[in-house]
């Protein structure tokens, strides 16, 4: 089954992110919601810039993406703001246990999302990358959403600290001539 759909997975995961965000997103309220739209998309812009030449995971081509590029685009301009509009307009918990349940299961809907694209061989990973690096990503990028919703600055230094802590883990070549 999952050979006979692994062509159209990103464009149906797409298609179904973008249908719960206009079924589900709050619109009234997308003001509120954009400028952390906004920051998770240019951090993911800045990640994929940086990673260009040793690249943590790769999407590989499928129907209407050809290549990795393409794909991130798709990611950075589509998915993801729909994640981010559906992460913050239900939530809503006051308690930190609250937030922990809520955080953790969007990571597991993102983190089975995403095994399923590594079965179907639309992701490989690279330099060190793995699935559980990408449940530890999601784990702290959906809480950093949320701080940027409430204190945006505060956002930006976690971004910034966490994107030189990944440099520096993953070796990723920076300012080195390609």
């Amino acid at each position: 089954m999952l050979s006979a759909i692994r062509t159209y997975m990103p464009l149906i995961f797409s298609i179904l992110f973008l249908t719960a965000a206009w079924r589900f997103g709050d619109w009234r309220n997308l003001r509120k919601y954009y400028p952390s739209i906004l920051f998770l998309t240019l951090v993911s812009l800045v990640v994929l810039h940086l990673t260009d030449n040793y690249p943590l995971w790769k999407f590989h081509s499928s129907f209407l993406f050809p290549n990795r590029t393409i794909q991130e685009l798709r990611l950075d301009f589509f998915v993801l703001p729909s994640i981010c509009l559906l992460f913050l307009t239900f939530y809503r918990y006051k308690r930190i246990t609250q937030q922990f349940f809520y955080i953790t299961f969007w990571v597991v809907l993102l983190s089975i999302l995403e095994a399923l694209l590594v079965k179907a061989s639309i992701i490989t990973y690279h330099n060190g990358w793995n699935i559980w690096w990408s449940v530890v990503f999601w784990f702290v990028t959906l809480p950093v959403i949320r701080l940027h919703h409430t204190r945006p600055i505060w956002a930006w230094l976690a971004a910034l600290i966490l994107t030189i802590l990944s440099i520096v883990y993953f070796d990723v070549p920076i300012g080195k001539p390609d």
